[in-house]
């Protein structure tokens, strides 16, 4: 490939050596796949040599380019429609630190998502991932929401999260996941029934509970059982978890809303926008590289591939 006169692409080594247009498709590429196989596949499709380096270069750079502008304030833009906000953590591989957790952030209109039961069809969704703390996820979560006036919240449970829902957006309506709930529950009741047909007997019966607005007979079931030992204690922490979230369990008045009442999308969003690419076999990534191109694949799929467009040209 003939270098080219271009702020990034110097004579010396350190430089791109790539054009605006290629400088674009080594990021839509690397964006999406291991860098030496987004090397083999562009040469395949553009039959121009691309080097895996050159693509990790250009990645690292406009994804720090993205993370700069993740300090601006967001354009606020007011609606009236119904949005649903979801928030959670996965853990990541870092070099020389281990696993860390990367928080994940998605935000999507009610007319974009499809029926519950088709699962996978929501049409479009905006979202933000951070590799860090709680309040620097959160600031960033927060721009995502900027003029939405009306917020369905879906959380598992974690505290951090309803906190920030209380704290910063007391409007929302929060749900907690029903599919979260029935899980804990069912572990709970694994330990005490020895006969599978009467467990799945009473967490049918506790299922029908919650979703007629009847979560106090549940917590009442539940005291019912005498438990000693770990068992206790794990009931004991059932108990607290339920009665904490109270308020957010009104599966029958969520559906006959026509809410969701699942946060089967936030878990969905890991596996597209972190798995697929950040957590396969053998990557061994720097905080700071998995970030940037975390930036990249956040931009691509929320839409907003214009983003980065504008920065190759500033940078031209």
């Amino acid at each position: 490939m003939v270098p080219v006169t271009h702020c990034l692409a110097p004579s010396g080594r350190q430089g791109f050596r790539l054009s605006p247009y290629f400088q674009e498709k080594a990021l839509l590429v690397g964006q999406a796949l291991p860098f030496d196989q987004a090397s083999a596949l562009i040469e395949e499709l553009l039959g121009e040599p691309m080097s895996d380096k050159q693509i990790e270069r250009v990645c690292h750079y406009y994804g720090q380019v993205l993370e700069a502008e993740k300090q601006q304030e967001p354009v606020y833009q007011a609606t009236e429609q119904l949005h649903y906000a979801m928030m959670d953590g996965s853990m990541v591989f870092i070099r020389q630190e281990g696993w860390r957790e990367i928080k994940l952030g998605r935000v999507f209109a009610e007319r974009d998502s499809m029926a519950e039961k088709q699962r996978g069809t929501i049409r479009e969704s905006r979202y933000v991932a951070h590799l860090g703390g709680h309040d620097g996820f959160l600031e960033e979560f927060d721009h995502l929401l900027s003029g939405k006036k009306q917020l369905v919240a879906l959380a598992d449970g974690a505290r951090w999260i309803w906190q920030y829902w209380d704290t910063f957006h007391p409007e929302a309506i929060q749900i907690l996941d029903f599919y979260h709930v029935v899980e804990k529950i069912g572990q709970w009741a694994s330990l005490l029934f020895t006969d599978p047909a009467k467990q799945q007997e009473w967490m049918d019966l506790q299922e029908q509970y919650l979703l007629t607005n009847q979560a106090r007979e549940v917590i009442d079931a539940i005291t019912s059982f005498t438990c000693q030992g770990e068992k206790k204690k794990l009931q004991d922490q059932l108990l607290t978890y339920l009665k904490n979230n109270l308020d957010r369990m009104h599966y029958q008045t969520y559906r006959e809303k026509g809410y969701h009442i699942g946060s089967g999308a936030i878990e969905a969003a890991h596996r597209n926008v972190i798995q697929k690419r950040l957590k396969l076999s053998g990557q061994r990534w720097t905080a700071q590289g998995l970030q940037q191109v975390a930036n990249l694949r956040v931009a691509y799929l929320s839409n907003q591939w214009e983003c980065v467009q504008s920065a190759i040209r500033s940078a031209a």
